[in-house]
This record gives C-alpha cells, sequence and structure tokens, in this order.
C-alpha cells in the first residue's frame, strides 16, 4: 500500500463493519500489511472510546465508507 496514495490517514474519520454492525471512528495510525493473513489492518479509535483505549485494528475491506476531506 503507497501510503501518499492512501485516503487511510491518521485523523480519518471511517464507517466499519464488525460482523453484522456498522461502526464509525477515527483512524489512529498508519495502516499495516500482514504478510501471514495477506490482509492490510487499520488501527481505527471507536467514537465513545476512552482516550486510553488501545485502537482496535480493523481490516481494509472492512471500512465501507471514508469521510471526504474539507
Amino acid at each position: 500500500m503507497d501510503e501518499q496514495s492512501s485516503p487511510l490517514s491518521t485523523g480519518t474519520r471511517v464507517t466499519y463493519t464488525v460482523r453484522s454492525e456498522c461502526l464509525r471512528g477515527t483512524v489512529a495510525g498508519r495502516p499495516i500489511f500482514d504478510q501471514y493473513t495477506m490482509a492490510v489492518w487499520v488501527p481505527v479509535q471507536p467514537d465513545g472510546a476512552s482516550a486510553d483505549v488501545e485502537p482496535r485494528l480493523v481490516r481494509k475491506e472492512s471500512i465501507i465508507e471514508v469521510a471526504a476531506e474539507r
């Protein structure tokens, strides 16, 4: 994944699915490629989570909407 062409930079607002639930959050770091699962994982801080909670790793394929930058 090319970091400069990726819309998933730190601070980007996203909507993602976990099981059959849609959740929203903010990208908390750079996407990570895992060679064992062959998946790209994105650290996302879920809306409503306290600041001391670790970001959740979300598969890039589970991100269904990326907020447009203003």
